[in-house]
């Protein structure tokens, strides 16, 4: 409350201010300005408290491209803050006072955070694109520097120490017991040269995470399957064809046709599109839509993130990312996930084969010759669920 408030100030002495006389375009120029500074003022504001809209949703109609940043900055700074009044307090560590604090601090951050990444994956742009780039680094120094803090880990194990004498609700022990791991796994117990790596390594892996996703995101973009005739996208509905063919005029091709590539390899419009070759080269620009060389290709990019990875995990003394990653997972180990996902892979297989027949079967029925291969599977698929279970 007491940033919005400040924020409210600063944009009313703003508005306030009296200006000398100037040309007409030079006072709409200055008058504009003042808007705009007003309006991010208020974007940032706007995060400091949740959403007064039904289920705290963003209104983004408020909410431009260009505030995520200052929002961000602002809210890390209030983390800062919060951070700064834990590891302060003259008290002596409590599980009220460090961890339940630790726990409700850095509200607004996760408020921006939250709205600025489901932009960011489901409809992003280059102003999106560009703070991304700029602000992952900075978001991973600042939780770097949150669960390095030698001060705040000092309180938080002085209170996970003494939690055999503390009367704690089975919720309550359970955050104690997460908020000391999850420190000692960020790497709070390393020395301070192997502190210095964990930061370097994960501020390389935030910039190379945020690279692999914007060129996968550019790889769907530019390899959208083009064709030439309709008769190339037999099958589709007539508004699914004008679609296609919208599409590849708003894209410098006018007269041919585009079908844009969604997010997994099982496409839409397999099912529907009868031409053979059609479907096979749909689903081939999907599933290697980042492997076709170009600035697009992520293959080494993944290969340098595998790297470091394999980097930070050495210095935790474990031998590969997943031992180091799955401290908290139901399966713990390596071996007991790929144990169990290798008791599945016989049964599985024996259910794709048995399955792999009925669609030839569907195949043949239709007077056609070849088996199922990936691209065909959907399409015949649907034929089967049709013919079998009168399923729409």
């Amino acid at each position: 409350m007491k940033t919005r408030l400040m924020l409210a100030a600063a944009a009313g002495a703003l508005a306030s201010t009296t200006l000398p006389m100037e040309p007409v375009m030079a006072q709409n120029t200055t008058n504009a300005a003042r808007d705009s500074a007003a309006e991010r003022d208020w974007a940032i504001a706007y995060f400091a408290n949740d959403s007064a809209l039904p289920f705290h949703a963003p209104d983004f109609a408020r909410l431009s491209d260009d505030i995520y940043g200052p929002a961000m900055e602002k809210a890390m700074a209030v983390h800062n803050a919060e951070i700064a009044a834990i590891k302060n307090n003259p008290e002596a560590p409590t599980f009220q006072n460090t961890i339940v604090a630790l726990e409700t601090s850095g509200r607004m951050l996760g408020r921006v955070a939250t709205v600025f990444f489901a932009l960011t994956g489901s409809n992003t742009n280059d102003t999106l694109d560009a703070t991304q780039a700029d602000i992952g680094p900075k978001l991973s120094q600042h939780s770097d520097a949150i669960t390095l803090d030698p001060v705040l880990f000092a309180r938080v194990k002085a209170v996970y120490d003494n939690r055999a004498a503390m009367t704690m609700t089975p919720e309550d022990a359970k955050l104690l017991e997460n908020t000391y791991e999850g420190m000692v796994q960020a790497g709070a117990m390393l020395t301070d040269a192997q502190k210095e790596q964990v930061k370097t390594i994960n501020s390389d892996l935030s910039k190379l995470t945020t690279e692999f996703g914007q060129k996968l995101r550019a790889a769907t973009l530019a390899n959208a399957l083009v064709v030439d005739t309709r008769e190339e996208l037999a099958g589709l509905s007539e508004a699914d064809i004008d679609a296609a063919a919208k599409l590849a005029a708003e894209n410098g091709q006018p007269g041919k046709f585009r079908i844009a590539l969604q997010n997994t390899t099982q496409q839409p419009l397999l099912p529907q599109l009868a031409n053979r070759s059609t479907r096979e080269k749909l689903f081939m620009l999907s599933s290697g839509r980042a492997e076709q060389g170009g600035p697009n290709d992520t293959r080494m990019t993944l290969a340098r993130i595998a790297k470091l990875r394999a980097d930070k995990a050495a210095l935790f003394g474990k031998s590969d990312w997943a031992t180091y990653t799955m401290w908290d997972r139901m399966a713990e180990t390596p071996k007991t996930a790929l144990d169990f996902m290798g008791q599945m892979v016989a049964p599985l297989a024996a259910t794709q084969r048995r399955e792999a027949e009925v669609l030839n079967e569907m195949i043949r029925s239709g007077g056609e010759n070849f088996t199922v291969e990936p691209w065909d599977w959907y399409r015949y698929a649907e034929r089967v669920r049709k013919a079998r279970y009168d399923l729409d």
